[in-house]
């Protein structure tokens, strides 16, 4: 989801039932130049009707509140801002993903993580590649009329849009190809990539971190499905060097 990203400073607006946690994320965007806090709401009906009418760039929510959830209220806006939800419980991870939110923030989380997060919408990070020599292994993706030849090991992970695909790549910066994940998943699959959710084909040698229920890429949650959660826990398990603790993914 992305708002309109034409000035500075970016226009936020926090929605959480828990006044300690709006306190926390006014105190992390008042250290950041490139964000204003223009509103803060308790709950998400009182939020509705300002955002429509103001169109801020970026919104910090809660999932779990009372009357309207995070995820209803996202899914039912007309004007779609970039949206970050933080929340204390990862189960949601997985239908903020599927909306297309920007990031998933677990409560409690620090200035850095709140950050990372924040620069995904308003100034992707910049990393020096090395150059890649013909020997790379690359496949050729559609965007914009347009075939592009993209260097596989420069992807962290896709997720599904639709009949589209949304690669996210190692430097921070995103992309949308007119590909479907589940051709995606088809031409990756021999490159160590493996479909951990009907909305996302990562790349194992970027995981950070894991759990039975979600991977961790460059700081990311992303969920693991239920009918993909033998198949990833496996894999892993059959790459492990010793340090896997099969009782610890079960819980």
């Amino acid at each position: 989801m992305v708002g309109n990203k034409s000035t500075l400073p970016f226009r936020c607006v926090i929605i959480d039932d828990e006044p300690p946690a709006i306190v926390v994320v006014t105190n992390y965007i008042k250290r950041m130049n490139e964000l204003h806090l223009v509103a803060a709401f308790g709950n998400a009906m009182e939020a509705k009707k300002y955002i429509e009418e103001n169109h801020p760039e970026i919104i910090i929510s809660d999932i779990k509140m009372p009357g309207k959830s995070g995820i209803d209220f996202v899914k039912g806006l007309a004007y779609q801002p970039s949206v970050i939800f933080a929340s204390a419980y990862d189960q949601y991870a997985i239908n903020g993903f599927e909306l297309g939110v920007i990031d998933f923030l677990r409560k409690p989380f620090s200035f850095q993580r709140f950050s990372n997060a924040i620069h995904k919408i308003i100034k992707p990070k910049i990393t020096l590649l090395p150059e890649a020599s013909e020997s790379d292994p690359f496949i050729f993706l559609k965007a914009d009329r347009i075939i592009h030849r993209v260097i596989i090991s420069r992807i962290s992970y896709f997720q599904a849009f639709g009949n589209y695909c949304k690669v996210f790549f190692v430097d921070g910066t995103t992309r949308i190809y007119n590909s479907k994940i589940s051709s995606i998943e088809e031409l990756v699959k021999p490159h160590g990539f493996l479909r951990a959710h009907k909305s996302f084909v990562i790349s194992t040698l970027k995981v950070e971190s894991f759990t039975s229920q979600s991977v961790v890429i460059n700081q990311t949650v992303i969920p693991i499905g239920e009918s993909y959660k033998k198949t990833v826990v496996n894999y892993f398990k059959s790459i492990s060097n010793g340090g896997f603790n099969k009782k610890s993914l079960t819980t």
